[in-house]
Order: structure tokens, then C-alpha cells, then sequence
């Protein structure tokens, strides 16, 4: 693959490092609610049976298998990441289980997506996008890749509107999951990362007009644990 700089260079130098703790650090830091959000996320697709699926970002694949579940038997999943080490985790995970035949990873740029225009019954992007150098070229391709009426979702963090959750979410993401980091994978610079990242990270309406002017039609989005956690959901222009 093409050398990555700046900001998609630092990213994918730190989930290659955190790669092996990765799963674990997910599961205290969100209180075993990781798993919820995804299985929701794949819900919100829309697909059945026989579907064609693409998740960008995979990670250790946790969206994809939720995603295989829902396509078997006949469906095909297609899971996307930049980081060589968070691929070899998602192998590890997938390997072990019923669904390994339907996903297949693949290594690739979430702003340069590897596959034909309007090929996928749904795109889906989880805990993702803040971390894309370029947002509106990400969601462009998301839904490029899409085909016509098919669904484009995406899970991650967001802003409390009660100024009361948003502070505790605030300390939370600062001075807590840093040293969450720190005592399970080593590393605090990672997980204080996150709070800078959804500082300038478009939520709630800005987010669903974003994904709009996108290409994207009839935009919901679903709010999770004091709003700390969004899924925006959005069907392809017909």
C-alpha cells in the first residue's frame, strides 16, 4: 500500500500497537456495552439473507461478524482496515467462529475504497470516522460503494446535549479511560487521543447533514448511554 502521513500515519502506527489488548480495552472502557452498539448498528443495515455487506475500519471485526450473522446463509461480508495488525486480530477473532467462510478482510484506505460504485447492500463504519483524515471523503465513498437504496450506518462517540452528561462524559474520556490505557494495554497516549478526537468530530444534526450532502436520504440517528454513543443511519439517493 501507498506510505501514509500525518494524521492517518499516527493512527494506524497506534492501532497497530494496541492491536492485541484491543478487544479487552473496548469491553471495560464501554462496560460491556461494545457489543450492544454493534449488534444494533448491524440491525439498523436492513439486510437479510443472501446480503452484500462492507464494514470500513473493521478493526477486530466485531461489526463484521455481527454483519455475517445477519447475510448467512449466502451473504458475503467485506471487511476493510488500514492497520496490518488489527487485520491479523480480526483473523484471529473470525477464525474461531461459524462465520469465518462468509468475511473476507481486506487491506485498504477507508478515502480510496477498493470496489465498484453501488456494489453493496449496506456500508457501515464503527468508531471510525473521527479518526479519517478527510470525513466527507470517507462518507462519499462509504456511499459510493453502495448501492441505490441500501443503507449506510455509522457508530461512534458523541456530545451529550445535557450539560450534566456531557461533563461526566468529559471527565470520563480525559481523565479516565487514559489511565484504563495505561493499566490494560500499556500505552495511556492512545485512549487520551479519543477525547481530542471528538472535540472538532460533527454529531447529532451536523453529522446527518453531513452524511446528507453525502448522497444520503432519509437520515435517523439513535442515541445510546446518556448520549455518549450515537448510530447515524442513511439510505442511498435513489
Amino acid at each position: 500500500m501507498v506510505g501514509f502521513k500525518g494524521k492517518a500515519f499516527y493512527v494506524r502506527s497506534v492501532f497497530d500497537r494496541i492491536s492485541s489488548r484491543y478487544d479487552l480495552m473496548n469491553k471495560v472502557m464501554s462496560l460491556g456495552f461494545d457489543g450492544v452498539w454493534r449488534r444494533k448498528a448491524a440491525q439498523l443495515c436492513g439486510v437479510s439473507s443472501g446480503g452484500l455487506c462492507l464494514d470500513v475500519c473493521t478493526g477486530s471485526g466485531m461489526l463484521a461478524l455481527e454483519l455475517a450473522k445477519l447475510v448467512r446463509p449466502g451473504g458475503r461480508v467485506y471487511a476493510l482496515d488500514f492497520s496490518p495488525r488489527m487485520l491479523s486480530t480480526a483473523y484471529s477473532r473470525i477464525s474461531k467462529t461459524p462465520y469465518s467462510g462468509l468475511v473476507e478482510l481486506v487491506e485498504g484506505d477507508a478515502l480510496n475504497l477498493p470496489f465498484k460504485d453501488s456494489v453493496f447492500d449496506c456500508t457501515t463504519a464503527a468508531f471510525c470516522l473521527r479518526n479519517v483524515e478527510d470525513l466527507k471523503v470517507a462518507l462519499r465513498e462509504m456511499v459510493r460503494v453502495t448501492k441505490q437504496g441500501g443503507r449506510v450506518v455509522v457508530l461512534d462517540l458523541s456530545k451529550p446535549s445535557n450539560k450534566v452528561y456531557r461533563k461526566l462524559n468529559e471527565i470520563y474520556l480525559k481523565a479516565v479511560v487514559p489511565v484504563l490505557g495505561k493499566i490494560i494495554v500499556g500505552e495511556s497516549d492512545p485512549y487520551a487521543y479519543m477525547h481530542s478526537s471528538l472535540i472538532k468530530f460533527p454529531v447529532k444534526r451536523e453529522l446527518a447533514e453531513i452524511m446528507s450532502r453525502a448522497g444520503l436520504d432519509g437520515i435517523k440517528y439513535y442515541e445510546f448511554n446518556l448520549e455518549m454513543i450515537s448510530i447515524h443511519v442513511g439510505v442511498k439517493k435513489i
